[in-house]
Parts: structure tokens; C-alpha cells; sequence
């Protein structure tokens, strides 16, 4: 009986990469990347200044004016915004609470309140010293007049 060849004459055979030519031309090209970079520092283009540890003492912080208007009606506005209306009520909560939150703000800043009652000339004469009384009874002693 005469043998058959195969026409696979490797069939039993697994095939073989060799993958060390392609991890030295990756190396290379590694290499080449590596040296053909130049790196760059980007903070310093920048021009950042980073915080750090204060030495100095900074000045204190100065807090705005308060600004009362009383209208002719008797109402009462802090900053442009209605706070009391009542012309009967004479203790004035909400101008008290605002004017007590004010101080404590200033006191807190390290700066002097100043406050700027500015008043109608119909104003009741009463409803000015209603005004004053709250400022008074609060500590706010730098009250300018205005017109």
C-alpha cells in the first residue's frame, strides 16, 4: 500500500511569530518620542501667583453705609427696601433687627458703622426720633442727615 502525502506537509505544526523584531521597533519609536519631546512648563506661562502664608496684617474691612429713608407717609426703607410701614408702631422691629445685624457686622469687620437717615419734610417729627431711637438703643452713634 503506497503512502498518501498530504498536501499540508506542516498540518500538525502551529505556526510561530516571533514578536521580538516588533518590541524592538517599538522601543525605538519610544525612545525616539521620549527624546524628540521637550517639555514644557506650563504654570509658568501662566503667571499665576499661588497662595501662600500672610505675614503682613491687612487692613480691616470696611463695611458700607446704611442708608434710612423715611417717606412722608411714615415708612420706613433700609437700602431701598421696605422695612416698616406702620406709621403707629413706634418701636420699629424690623428696622431694630436690621440695624442690630448691621452693628454686629461692623463689629465683627473691625470698622465704625456709619448710618445716613434720609427724611422727608413731611415726615411727623415723632417718626424721625422713632428712627434715631433705634439706631440709639442699637450702639449706632454715626448717623449723618440727609435731604
Amino acid at each position: 500500500m503506497a503512502r498518501r502525502r498530504s498536501s499540508k506537509p506542516f498540518a500538525d505544526e502551529e505556526p510561530e511569530m516571533n514578536i521580538s523584531p516588533l518590541i524592538d521597533v517599538a522601543f525605538l519609536l519610544l525612545i525616539y518620542f521620549i527624546v524628540t519631546t521637550t517639555l514644557m512648563k506650563q504654570e509658568a506661562d501662566l503667571g499665576l501667583v499661588l497662595p501662600g502664608v500672610a505675614t503682613e496684617q491687612s487692613d480691616p474691612v470696611k463695611t458700607d453705609q446704611m442708608l434710612i429713608k423715611i417717606t412722608g407717609e411714615g415708612s420706613v426703607f433700609v437700602n431701598e427696601e421696605l422695612v416698616d410701614s406702620d406709621p403707629t408702631d413706634r418701636t420699629l422691629p424690623n428696622l431694630t433687627d436690621r440695624l442690630q445685624r448691621y452693628a454686629a457686622a461692623a463689629a465683627n469687620a473691625g470698622s465704625e458703622a456709619m448710618v445716613v437717615v434720609n427724611c422727608a419734610d413731611e415726615v411727623p417729627e415723632q417718626r424721625f426720633i422713632d428712627v434715631l431711637n433705634a439706631c440709639s438703643s442699637n450702639g449706632l452713634g454715626n448717623i449723618s442727615l440727609t435731604q
